[in-house]
């Protein structure tokens, strides 16, 4: 499954790998030309753990499900998409509800081809 959102100059994908199906890639960036992008890998079942983050410069900020960094939380607030914030736990900034990110790219995708 694999899904891909323009919205103006920005762009949003995710996909789940056939034989991985409890991973999600999800990638946003820019559609600019220049491939600066972050990517985002969640790990899980319907609330899954981020395994993998890498932000817009290129810095790491969580792999192999470990943070690098000592303000995580802050620092995904604030490279995190404004559709994808609505996702996360609200007590846990490095879990997603993956289900309804399911549902949402359908329907984004949906409403954007209408």
């Amino acid at each position: 499954m694999s899904k891909r959102i323009e919205i103006g100059s920005e762009f949003l994908s995710m996909n789940r790998p056939q034989d991985k199906q409890w991973l999600r890639n999800i990638y946003w960036g820019f559609t600019d030309g220049t491939g600066k992008h972050g990517h985002l890998v969640a790990s899980g079942v319907e609330i899954a753990g981020t395994w993998y983050l890498r932000v817009l410069d290129n810095n790491e900020i969580v792999k192999n499900g470990t943070e690098l960094t000592n303000n995580t939380s802050q620092l995904l607030s604030g490279c995190i998409p404004n559709i994808l914030r609505g996702f996360q736990h609200p007590e846990q900034p490095l879990f997603w509800n993956v289900g309804s990110l399911d549902s949402s790219f359908l329907l984004q995708k949906k409403l954007l081809q209408q």
